[in-house]
């Protein structure tokens, strides 16, 4: 039997952050080959994580489009694989080099300069575990782009993004912000509105997906297998 994947992300209002997620999935569901690939969410939208899991049967693997470690989803996820021996969840999306090497796309698709002065900012931080992961983030998007790059978090733990800014100018260079965000919501809205020079679009743009996150949302699906399951859950 065939492992079906699930992949799911928090949910959001915003019509653009809405569309971009669907075409991430509807692009994993064309290139797994033969598993099905639903969407699910955390919140927000539905269907909701929990109704997913429960409507389905079989092997089954959860994809979390998470870009760092979040204490409230992991709760979430424990408890659905701890309800059913054929749930299993693989890693989060982040941090990944992948991501760094997006993150420097959007960078020079923004108009980044090598002499400006990069603040990764991340919509949240909910703890030490959550800090590290971004903390990571921005040490790869840094070795990507060949420069120092500062961290900046909106809301939780972590340098406020007020302070990460402050310092940001002190070198008297432009200020970009790279978005550590997945897709346009409210978390993201509010790291448009942060007076930087110049903002990144999210991860996930407008069009279709960068393929490298299509085949990292892949790789992390493979990452699991199951009792009596031949091969990966793409093959």
């Amino acid at each position: 039997m065939r492992t079906r994947i699930i992949v799911c992300g928090h949910g959001t209002t915003s019509h653009t952050g809405r569309s971009a997620i669907a075409s991430l999935v509807n692009a994993v569901r064309r290139h797994a080959g033969g598993p099905e690939v639903v969407d699910a969410f955390f919140d927000v939208q539905q269907p909701s994580l929990a109704d997913v899991v429960a409507e389905t049967s079989g092997p089954r693997v959860i994809v979390p489009l998470l870009l760092h470690h979040d204490v409230s989803t992991a709760g979430r996820l424990a408890a659905v694989a701890a309800d059913d021996p054929l749930v299993r969840v693989a890693p989060a999306m982040g941090p990944d080099w992948v991501l760094a090497e997006i993150g420097v796309r959007r960078l020079i698709e923004a108009g980044a300069r090598p002499s400006d002065t990069i603040v990764m900012v991340a919509p949240e931080a909910d703890g030490p575990r959550a800090l590290a992961d971004i903390s990571k983030a921005a040490r790869l998007l840094s070795a990507v782009w060949g420069g120092p790059v500062h961290v900046g978090v909106v809301d939780g733990v972590g340098t406020p993004v007020e302070d990460a800014l402050d310092v940001a100018r002190a070198h008297n260079q432009r200020v970009v912000v790279s978005m550590y965000a997945l897709a346009s919501g409210q978390g993201a809205s509010a790291i448009g509105r942060l007076g930087a020079d110049v903002v990144t679009a999210p991860l996930l743009g407008a069009g279709a997906p960068d393929a490298r996150l299509v085949t990292l949302a892949l790789e992390r699906a493979e990452v699991l297998s199951f009792p009596g399951e031949v091969g990966s859950a793409t093959r």
